[in-house]
């Protein structure tokens, strides 16, 4: 039989993959808009890193079924660097954590990132579970221009202390958000709840910016404007990359970037009994974010709860991935001009339960019934992530983990003794 040309073969695999693509692309959009402006960027940037992180990684990627774009993971630790230094810095953040993660695969370090202790990835993801969803106070309660502070916990403090200047709309929209993702996850599984609720929010936001309705909501168009639909935006060089801030903040994407990816990789195998690539995986990640940076994104990593959307939706190859992030351009050339309607109080309800299903609340009960010392270690990681730094937090928590593995294996030794 005379094989397939590659048009052909492209064409079949195409055929096979579209739908989950375009599946994904529709949940990515909300996602990657609420996702970019939990990291004090613009939505813009949000579009930009889905579009071009996604093409270049399925490109070049390992794994048939891992997205990369705007990750939770990381708006947790990049909002508080944005807070001081503006959101002009994150591209080049996505461009220098994309190096780092080419030293990286060049020298094959990958393979030990996964060794951080599974008590201190579930610390760390409570950290930021609870920094994306304590960060969305000022659009639950309808707050503006409120000063801004380095550190985490005094802009909480700020937010509290004007809780009486509370907008009862927003506080209302809020929660009706939240409650309606939480039942339709529940009843609906098939179809994800941020795409019919982001519809409900662009019309309930389009009339109110009409006064057809007896209150007035916060929008996309009220805090930024008109949208640049434009996906490529050239980053302005500054010396910035130069300072301590930048740099640390940098290693630290490299990390988690790293981490959350291959994590991800690694659960979809186990969802569709594949295999993927870890080699070729990191190096689509390096690639991905420099590409996405040269742009105008954010630095993007592998997001699991649109993986295994993908995977669900019967994606066999990554092409899916390339058709996920054509389709988000195509979408958002046409439509991205009504997403400016989109309420803050819509935005903060699925970035609130964003944050909730990021959390794994079954290892927790698990861990506390089972390994105490292992859940008062999570939880110390959780808080020290919060009131200092999430890098802080891991390297302790590494730590902690690695003195108590060797005291277990000292005592073993000596019972044996």
């Amino acid at each position: 039989m005379k094989p397939a040309s590659p048009a052909a073969h492209f064409l079949s695999l195409a055929r096979k993959n579209w739908k989950s693509g375009l599946t994904v692309a529709l949940v990515s959009i909300p996602l990657s808009i609420s996702l970019s402006i939990a990291t004090n960027a613009t939505p813009a940037m949000g579009i930009i890193t889905a579009v071009w992180a996604g093409l270049v990684a399925s490109i070049f990627g390992g794994s048939n079924f891992n997205i990369i774009g705007p990750a939770a993971a990381l708006s947790g630790v990049l909002a508080g660097y944005v807070h001081t230094h503006g959101e002009n810095m994150l591209p080049w953040v996505a461009i220098g954590s994309g190096s780092l993660i080419l030293i990286v695969w060049i020298l094959r370090w990958d393979k030990y990132i996964l060794f951080i202790p599974g008590s201190v990835i579930h610390g760390f993801t409570l950290a930021v579970g609870l920094i994306i969803a304590l960060n969305q106070l000022n659009f639950v309660l309808g707050l503006s221009d409120l000063p801004v502070h380095e550190a985490f916990l005094a802009n909480i403090g700020e937010s509290l202390r004007h809780i009486q200047d509370a907008q009862i709309a927003a506080v209302a929209v809020s929660l009706i958000g939240l409650v309606f993702l939480l039942v339709w996850n529940r009843y609906l599984p098939a179809l994800p709840g941020p795409i019919p609720l982001a519809v409900i929010g662009i019309v309930l936001g389009f009339l109110t910016s009409k006064d057809l309705l007896p209150f007035s909501l916060q929008t996309l168009q009220t805090k930024f404007g008109v949208f640049d639909t434009a996906l490529i935006q050239f980053p302005v060089f500054t010396r910035e990359i130069f300072g301590r801030p930048f740099i640390a903040t940098t290693f630290t994407v490299t990390l988690i970037a790293i981490l959350e990816t291959l994590l991800s990789a690694k659960i979809a195998d186990g969802m569709t009994r594949t295999r993927y690539k870890q080699s070729p995986e990191t190096l689509a990640l390096g690639l991905a974010n420099i590409v996405a940076g040269l742009f105008g994104g954010l630095p993007a990593t592998g997001v699991l709860a649109r993986t295994a959307l993908n995977a669900k939706s019967g994606a066999t190859h990554r092409i899916s991935q390339g058709i996920n992030a054509v389709s988000i351009a195509i979408i958002c050339m046409l439509l991205l001009g009504q997403f400016i309607f989109l309420p803050l109080p819509i935005i903060a309800a699925i970035l609130i339960y964003t944050a909730y299903r990021m959390v794994h609340h079954e290892h927790f009960v698990r861990l506390f019934r089972d390994h105490r010392t292992e859940f008062f270690l999570s939880i110390f990681v959780a808080a020290i992530s919060v009131v200092f730094d999430p890098m802080i937090g891991i390297l302790i928590g590494t730590s902690l983990a690695m003195m108590l593995f060797v005291q277990k294996i000292s005592t073993g030794h000596a019972e044996v003794g």
